[in-house]
C-alpha cells in the first residue's frame, strides 16, 4: 500500500575508518605533491590519501585541462621503474574500494 522510502545516508552512517588509508594534513599534501611532480612530471595531480602500509597515494586527476574529476592511486613512486596507476571515475568510487579494502 505505502512505498517504504529509504533513508538518507547521513555523516552519522558513515565509518570512523577507512584504514590501511589515511587523508592527507597540508603538510603532507605538499610533500606527496612535490614527490609526485617529480615521478610524473606534467601532470595535475592533486594528492589526499596515502597507504599506511605502502607507498601508494591517491590524488585528484585534474587532466590537461584542469577540469577532470578522476581519482588516480599511483604506487610504486619509490621504486626505479614506472610507477603504476589505478583509476577510479570519482571519489566515491575510490571511497568504496577504500572501505572495502579496509574491511578484507
Amino acid at each position: 500500500m505505502f512505498k517504504r522510502r529509504e533513508k538518507e545516508p547521513t555523516t552519522e552512517d558513515a565509518t570512523d575508518s577507512i584504514a590501511p588509508w589515511e587523508m592527507l594534513d597540508e603538510a603532507q599534501i605538499a610533500a606527496q605533491t612535490a614527490r609526485l611532480q617529480d615521478r610524473l612530471p606534467g601532470r595535475t595531480l592533486i594528492p589526499m590519501a596515502r597507504r599506511a602500509d605502502s607507498d601508494a597515494v591517491a590524488c585528484f586527476d585534474k587532466g590537461p585541462g584542469g577540469t577532470g574529476k578522476t581519482v588516480l592511486v599511483v604506487t610504486g613512486l619509490d621504486g626505479p621503474s614506472s610507477p603504476a596507476e589505478a583509476h577510479y571515475p570519482g571519489f566515491s568510487a575510490w571511497f568504496d574500494a577504500a572501505l572495502a579494502d579496509g574491511q578484507s
